[in-house]
């Protein structure tokens, strides 16, 4: 922060990454994977038969595991010769963000003590899966074999952490096959070209608008979403739809114009204003 450009598309919500199509803005990964897997249906990484297991594996993984992976990443030796946390002033005001962008939550913190043991534990029995099968999905990936490369892509992109693969070869095998994936061909834009594309284009819901019916809110109501665990800087706007799976709300930018954010639903809260 600050990131004024990617406020006015969000209205506030500040992690990342986040995906947009003309006027519509879709942040946190796990309605942008979905979104694409919609689009893109061939190869799917949401199979019927295991998605109930799936999506709660995916969850712990890019919530506990994910903070132990910060513990870990951000161990005393992993951060020396870092860049970033060899200029002091730098790595104060990174300290700074991060402080504000956790205000208020636990939800980040453990101890390297403690994230040790639970990281190596799971690291061994990510191994050990990986010796009956290519993937943690079986001969074809899913969801939950990118959550967990992510995770150790974070922790193991550091030279002086990467030795501790060699006590786990199929881990090690299973990351470099992972890493093959393409990555397809990107094209860099500007922001202020993101928020022309927002503005030159309308807000059109491909799903029909629905809240459900246990909600306190409704459909037309002005709320705030924002994440339950951490980064608790709220979007609000005119809400459109909370079912199930998705919250969708309307809001009206000066610099964006009328926008759609879509939020997940797990890992969401929605509050009337």
């Amino acid at each position: 922060m600050p990131k004024p450009d990617l406020m006015a598309l969000t209205g506030g919500y500040r992690k990342t990454p986040v995906l947009q199509i003309g006027a519509h803005i879709y942040c946190d990964t796990s309605i942008i994977c979905r979104l694409i897997d919609r689009l893109y249906p061939a190869n799917t990484i949401y199979p019927e038969e295991q998605l109930a297991t799936l999506i709660a594996a995916a969850h712990w993984t890019d919530t506990f595991l994910f903070k132990v992976s910060v513990a870990v990443a951000f161990q005393p030796k992993a951060l020396t010769g870092s860049d970033l946390f060899g200029d002091p002033a730098t790595a104060e005001a990174f300290m700074a963000d991060r402080a504000d962008f956790s205000k208020g939550s636990t939800a980040l913190g453990i101890d390297l003590s403690i994230a040790q043991p639970h990281w190596l534990m799971h690291m061994q029995h990510v191994d050990n899966q990986l010796t009956t099968a290519n993937f943690l999905g079986g001969n074809q990936p899913n969801l939950l074999d990118f959550s967990t490369y992510h995770c150790c892509w974070f922790v193991y992109k550091n030279e002086v952490l990467r030795e501790d693969l060699q006590n786990f070869p199929a881990l090690t095998q299973w990351m470099l096959q992972m890493a093959t994936f393409s990555q397809g061909k990107a094209t860099a834009i500007t922001s202020s070209a993101a928020l022309d594309i927002a503005r030159n284009n309308e807000v059109i819901l491909t799903t029909e608008s629905a809240v459900n019916s246990h909600e306190s809110h409704s459909m037309g109501d002005t709320v705030e979403v924002m994440p339950i665990d951490y980064g608790f800087q709220p979007t609000q706007g005119q809400l459109l739809t909370a079912d199930f799976e998705e919250i969708v709300v309307k809001r009206q930018d000066k610099r964006a114009g009328a926008v759609a954010v879509h939020f997940p639903r797990l890992g969401f809260q929605v509050n009337v204003v």
